[in-house]
């Protein structure tokens, strides 16, 4: 029996071992899946909104090549910059909030040179926000479905709110518009708001599980679209 004691050690620790080695390979494995899905998930919104947003952009702009050629110049400009953003930040996962807010800036400010006097945007963004790290792409879906479906459901101008600030260690966004929610099931969406916010819930609920909150509502007149992250889960 003296022999049997150190045979019967060493086994345990093989198979100690080949356990914890095949645990970290099924790691490994399960982690490189759930980032080629975020990825899949996020190139299939840009599929979706660029070619829409391009379209009505260039439209714009071809209209303007004739009646204001500077205002042409900037609305290439903010274009250029804005798809610059969706170029780059395809290579992140999580990008500083400010590069999300100067993606949305250009976004409007294109739309404001569309829609000029029909669209009144604010913004007030908290300086202490501009280093949160947050996902690449993740307002622009609010920022577009707060424009598209605002102008049908708003009388003129479509007023938006954007607003952003730390609480208690978290990131607090949110984007108000004046009009009234579209359910996803109605007609008038197309299907696209449903579509939409499914594709930012899945890749928040992904990236920050159980840690976030995003809740949309209609009040007083105004949709809001209000969005949570805590810090201490940012990935």
């Amino acid at each position: 029996m003296w022999w049997s004691t150190p045979i019967v050690g060493w086994s345990a620790l093989y198979l100690g071992i080949k356990f914890w080695q095949e645990w970290v390979d099924e790691k490994a494995r399960a982690e490189k899946a759930q980032v080629l899905a975020q990825t899949a998930q996020l190139q299939m919104l840009r599929y979706r909104l660029n070619p829409h947003f391009l379209f009505n952009a260039l439209n714009s702009i071809r209209a303007l090549v004739s009646e204001d050629k500077t205002s042409a110049k900037s609305m290439i400009t903010e274009l250029s910059e804005f798809l610059r953003y969706s170029l780059v930040s395809k290579n992140y996962k999580n990008v500083p909030f400010k590069d999300e807010i100067d993606s949305v800036r250009h976004f409007f400010n294109i739309q404001k040179m569309r829609y000029e006097d029909n669209l009144d945007v604010s913004l007030d963004i908290d300086p202490a926000t501009e280093e949160f790290p947050v996902l690449s792409f993740l307002l622009h879906p609010l920022a577009e479905n707060a424009v598209k479906y605002g102008m049908s459901t708003s009388s003129m101008p479509l007023k938006i709110q954007i607003k952003a600030q730390i609480r208690q260690a978290s990131l607090h966004f949110e984007i108000i518009n004046s009009g009234s929610w579209i359910e996803p099931a109605d007609p008038k969406s197309g299907g696209v708001i449903g579509k939409g916010l499914d594709n930012v819930r899945r890749r928040l609920a992904d990236a920050y599980p159980g840690t976030h909150h995003l809740d949309i509502f209609e009040k007083e007149g105004f949709v809001h679209a209000c969005l949570v992250i805590d810090k201490d889960i940012r990935r």
